[in-house]
């Protein structure tokens, strides 16, 4: 479940001029364990430890997908993207497709540059749905990550969106739970069974 909310705590307020990647900051270090920030939008929005049933999914199609990678590339959760700065949106998708790489710099790096990401995933949770719905959908384009694929376990469909271009996703196609996904550029030949996915109860 996600939610912005509308009056936070002083500690989370952020003091004139003080970039919103400060707040999130600070925000993630005094949360319980297994909580993330984001800022999509201009927003913070903080999401709890998921469910069983919403990780599920996710380790069903992430086994699916690091079988037939490259080994050039690594399939990955809990890591984020955004732009680099103190300021701007970041977010940090349930799945994540990167290069894999013997940068020394880059393993001590917690954000990643969307333009390194080649494909993301998120399961929408009940409670969070217009985030990765819309938000997600409208940052994800704007960063021109290739891949995004929206997997929503409240109606047991699958929406992949691909062709970046002008901050728009120009390609979509819908699947149900049941059907074979076949992604897009730039992981074509990569394919996911989604026979085990179910619906929330």
């Amino acid at each position: 479940m996600s939610a912005t909310a509308p009056e936070l705590p002083d500690v989370f307020k952020a003091a004139p001029e003080e970039p919103l990647r400060s707040v999130a900051g600070r925000m993630a270090e005094m949360l319980p364990p297994g909580y993330r920030v984001e800022i999509l939008g201009g927003e913070l929005v903080v999401s709890p430890t998921p469910s069983y049933g919403h990780n599920r999914h996710i380790t069903l199609i992430r086994r699916q997908i690091e079988a037939q990678l490259p080994d050039s590339l690594l399939a990955m959760e809990v890591l984020s993207t955004g732009l680099s700065g103190n300021s701007g949106d970041l977010a940090t998708p349930d799945l994540i497709v990167v290069p894999d790489t013997d940068s020394d710099r880059l393993d001590r790096e917690w954000l990643l540059a969307p333009d390194a990401v080649e494909f993301v995933m998120e399961v929408v949770s009940p409670g969070s749905s217009k985030t990765d719905t819309v938000a997600k959908v409208d940052r994800y384009a704007s960063w021109a990550i290739p891949i995004y694929l929206l997997v929503d376990p409240r109606d047991g469909t699958i929406v992949c969106r691909s062709d970046p271009r002008d901050g728009e996703y120009r390609a979509v196609c819908r699947f149900a739970f049941g059907d074979m996904v076949k992604l897009p550029s730039p992981l074509e030949g990569v394919r996911i069974d989604t026979a085990r996915l179910r619906r929330y109860p």
